[in-house]
């Protein structure tokens, strides 16, 4: 009986972890499908896993190249990405573009950056608002 009681909760407990997971492989597909109408070429990816909402934000760096175009896409579960941004930093963390429009109230599914200096840059993601707290960006450039 101890056996079996043990068996459910090992069961249970292996169930709960693995739909705990986030899957990105969807939500980067669909990034990678945003870059190529504009002729972006596939650069790197990021995991963005919020921890069901105990992380508050998620900062990667970058290296930026002078006189490269750059589109960061963004996508979650939701349809319309709400929820889900990411703000760019120069190397001195300031802010330089956002993918959440303050005054609209919107997130976009993508921005797009001329790079006028080598350096490194931060892509600081967060979830403003929602549940959704898996998602998954790529970067692409093009010259």
């Amino acid at each position: 009986m101890k056996k079996r009681i043990l068996l459910l909760m090992l069961a249970w407990g292996f169930i709960y972890w693995a739909n705990a997971q986030c899957d990105v492989t969807e939500y980067t597909n669909k990034c990678a499908e945003r870059l190529k109408p504009q002729g972006y070429k596939y650069l790197k990816s990021y995991k963005l896993d919020f921890m069901n909402g105990s992380k508050k934000q998620i900062i990667y760096s970058y290296v930026f190249s002078n006189n490269t175009s750059y589109r960061i896409t963004l996508a979650n579960g939701d349809k319309d990405n709400k929820g889900l941004f990411v703000t760019l930093l120069d190397s001195e963390k300031k802010p330089v573009v956002s993918s959440y429009l303050e005054k609209e109230k919107k997130y976009m599914p993508a921005i797009d950056i001329k790079c006028s200096r080598t350096g490194i840059y931060y892509l600081a993601y967060e979830v403003k608002e929602g549940k959704d707290y898996c998602g998954s960006s790529v970067i692409g450039f093009k010259r």
